[in-house]
């Protein structure tokens, strides 16, 4: 047969099999109908598809037709079996009779006399995935060399479709990667408590990686130990910590690379500084990155696999590096944000301070507001306590801005000097508006907490539920604690006094629904 009639034949059959298997989608539908189909195209005894396994370097039985059909999933170590020759080589081998040649394996344990076939498996970017192999071992039939071009053609077919599907879960698995590090990303926005960021973090690495476990370990007192765990451990595991504590620069924790960048180990067991009890639990394989938040050191976030070995991937380093990255910006985010509420927490209390040095009220009535305006907030179930609060200690700003000719006369005001009095809710509004941080609820405290039950009130003259919940609310604490306060003009009531006083106000100055909750608290 001429070169030429031989391609033509190559072509024809590469054309067929691409034909039976460019359909087919899963990896194992290719495994099986490859091996069908040179079964039933040829005069093989057995039909073996192996593939090579990475992480074991051992090439893996997964498909077979004839009389090893029932050997799937045996596994060849590197070296051992005509299939390596194969593998190792890159090329085609033809054995007349394999019962001679000494590097044949028999998976039926008897040697056998019978030709032997090999054909390498290539994905389109010409790496090896496996071996496509036949032969005649153990029963009657015949492998012309010459069919070899036509097995390599179904190889080749082979190496192509599943390529395609190798692409396609490729792109799937990026996509599923992407959804995930997004609602990671989104769950880090919203979260406020640095555990719960580790632990948004932790699952999120656990659904995308081989690993079983994960666990924020945070350095305290001298110790290691571990402030968040997820995934799955051997149940003891945990308690580890506790019954043999890691001290600093122990075991893999202590590694001196660690806090220069991800640190794998494949075996803990054989790693230099393995502790014992830790090993003997069944921690195999680890892979750590240092979380550094504004360049301290902060924690690290750990995975591992138990019993299990997990062989490298560039992958799984990448995608630790890029979820511990934003989980350091995320607790950035979140130090700046408690650095901001301390100052902006001491500027408050300056603030009381401030109008109570210019006897504008008694001493402490801006905390005790505050704090009794949280109590009776969430009592009702209000929503935005944080809101109520700064209201609270921010409510009589606007008095600073008036004369003390006016907030220091011993005698009754004029109508003139009550109509500048009047204006201070508006008065503090206009100074806070532009305040970002403050909420609605906090400027509706300053602007509304004048108004009363019965529109009586100033400065807008509002009616029952017509004033913003939160100033009801504000105002009936803020009447009681101006009631039991001693004043330049009046004694401190007792608490019964003023809460007689309370209910005498109820449905008129007072909404009468928070004066009974705020009685209820009081009891």
């Amino acid at each position: 047969m001429t070169p030429q009639v031989l391609e033509l034949k190559r072509l024809q059959a590469l054309t067929e099999a691409w034909r039976l298997l460019a359909p087919l989608e899963r990896r194992e539908a290719v495994y099986r109908r490859v091996v069908e189909t040179v079964k039933a195209n040829t005069r093989a005894v057995s039909v073996l598809f192996f593939l090579h396994r990475p992480e074991e370097d051992a090439l893996e039985l997964v498909a077979a037709e004839g009389l090893s059909r029932d050997q799937i999933g045996f596994r060849l170590p590197r070296g051992q079996g005509l299939s390596w020759v194969v593998m190792e080589r890159g090329e085609p081998l033809f054995v007349p009779d394999v019962s001679q040649d000494p590097r044949a394996v028999f998976l039926r344990s008897r040697r056998e006399p019978g030709i032997y076939l090999g054909v390498p498996l290539r994905d389109p970017e010409g790496r090896i995935l496996g071996v496509l192999s036949m032969d005649t071992a153990g029963g009657a039939g015949e492998i012309l060399p010459e069919e070899r071009f036509w097995v390599q053609a179904v190889a080749e077919a082979a190496g192509l479709v599943l390529g395609r599907i190798a692409a396609l879960e490729r792109a799937q698995a990026e996509a599923e990667r992407q959804k995930a590090l997004l609602g990671f990303t989104l769950a880090l926005e919203s979260a406020r408590e640095p555990m719960a960021m580790a632990q948004e973090a932790l699952d999120t690495l656990l659904r995308l990686t081989p690993y079983h476990g994960g666990a924020l370990y945070l350095f305290q007192e001298g110790q290691v130990r571990p402030a968040v765990i997820s995934g799955r451990y051997p149940p003891d595991f945990p308690r580890l910590y506790e019954e043999h504590p890691i001290r600093f620069g122990q075991g893999l924790l202590g590694h001196p690379r660690l806090w220069e960048g991800p640190v794998y180990v494949e075996d803990y067991a054989r790693f230099p500084g393995a502790l014992k009890p830790y090993a003997e639990s069944g921690l195999r394989s680890a892979l750590l990155v240092p979380i550094r938040p504004e360049g301290r050191r902060y924690g690290v976030l750990a995975l591992g696999s138990f019993g299990e070995r997990i062989p490298y991937r560039p992958e799984d380093e990448a995608l630790l590096r890029l979820v511990a990255r934003r989980l350091e910006e995320a607790l950035e985010r979140l130090f700046q944000f408690h650095t901001l509420r301390r100052t902006r927490e001491a500027a408050l209390k300056a603030l009381a301070r401030v109008l109570e040095y210019r006897d504008l009220e008694t001493k402490g009535h801006v905390e005790r507001v505050a704090e009794l305006s949280l109590r009776l907030g969430e009592a009702l179930g209000f929503q935005d306590l944080e809101g109520l609060r700064l209201g609270a200690y921010f409510h009589d700003l606007g008095k600073l801005a008036l004369p003390d000719e006016i907030l220091r006369k011993p005698a009754a005001l004029s109508t003139g000097e009550w109509r500048v009095v009047r204006t201070h809710p508006e008065v503090g509004l206009e100074i806070l508006k532009s305040l970002p941080f403050l909420p609605k609820t906090a400027l509706n405290v300053v602007l509304y907490h004048h108004e009363r039950w019965d529109g009586s009130g100033y400065p807008k003259g509002l009616k029952g539920e017509a004033i913003p919940l939160e100033a009801r609310i504000f105002a009936v604490v803020d009447v009681y604690d101006a009631l039991i306060s001693e004043r330049p003009y009046k004694r401190a009531w007792t608490p019964l006094e003023a809460q007689k006083e309370l209910r005498a106000l109820a449905g008129k100055g007072l909404d009468p629904k928070v004066v009974a909750a705020f009685l209820e608290l009081l009891s």
